[in-house]
């Protein structure tokens, strides 16, 4: 467990004084951390008040994620190393819920799995909007998917293919008003498929300029889903390497605290057709 000056920083990490909060906060980076949290300690000692506080949400987020439980297990070293200390640069709360989701997903019993390093390298790679754009998109194929019968993104992610109201859309992702919509679709959806996070036969635009002519909205995005980015999605749920054809049983419409409010004009039109009532 991290020494006592390190739990001073860390209670001031998560906005914690004194004695009681100090012991809280070293008790929440010994849980989730396991036996790494002795190994990055010292290092997290040095870091400036503002990489802390980034660090602190990071691991609140892991422990939400994976409820509290504590469960036996380790967090590989250099997992925790890596994971936390790019991810103490990043303030931006959605970045922080996908790292902590890493987290909450990178403990295993002996502690050699090291995949989480390369998830949080892709996810620190990508900038706020990037990330997202992604959760906007998943988080509906996850609430839209789940349970459809006869659907398997394994075999054929085409009948995943989405179209979004692109106004509604890019609304969403600029949220702070300040953005140029057509600069932020411009850089976040190429980047994405850059990435390999959505499928390269993608448009977006007028309805009748576009690859989308039986799209039922009049400017659209369309997109279909990947392998890669199925997979960060269940990443960031705290689902390591979940498998495309369990992403409709395992993958849910998970939330922040301060919870981004759901795309309504999304349409999912190559879906297989029930069967028929007998």
């Amino acid at each position: 467990m991290p020494d006592p000056v390190v739990g001073a920083v860390l209670a001031k990490a998560v906005g914690a004084a004194g004695s009681e909060a100090e012991k809280t906060a070293t008790s929440l980076f010994a849980r989730v951390l396991g036996p790494s949290a002795d190994a990055i300690g010292e290092a997290l000692g040095r870091y400036t008040t503002y990489r802390m506080r980034n660090v602190g949400k990071i691991v609140e987020r892991a422990d939400a994620k994976s409820g509290g439980r504590g469960d036996r297990g380790i967090v590989n070293p250099r997992v925790a190393h890596v994971l936390l200390d790019e991810g103490s640069y990043c303030d931006d709360e959605l970045m922080a819920d996908y790292l902590g989701g890493v987290l909450a997903g990178s403990r295993t019993p002996n502690g050699r799995d090291d995949r989480a390093v390369a998830w949080s390298r892709v996810i620190t790679g990508l900038s706020a909007l990037q990330i997202r754009a992604h959760y906007l998109l998943y988080r509906e194929w996850a609430a839209r998917l789940h349970g459809v019968p006869g659907l398997n993104l394994g075999a054929d992610r085409d009948c995943a293919m989405m179209d979004v109201e692109l106004a509604e859309f890019a609304t969403a992702l600029a949220h702070d008003g300040d953005l140029d919509l057509d600069a932020v679709m411009h850089h976040s959806i190429p980047g994405l498929v850059s990435a390999s996070l959505l499928g390269d036969h993608y448009s977006f635009g007028a309805r009748d300029a576009t690859q989308a002519e039986d799209s039922p909205f009049e400017s659209v995005l369309r997109v279909w889903p990947t392998v890669t980015g199925l997979e960060l999605y269940g990443w960031a749920q705290g689902l390591p390497g979940l498998l495309p054809y369990k992403f409709i049983s395992e993958a849910i419409a998970f939330d922040l605290e301060d919870a981004i409010p759901r795309l309504v004009g999304v349409a999912l039109n190559r879906l297989p057709k029930p069967p028929s009532a007998p």
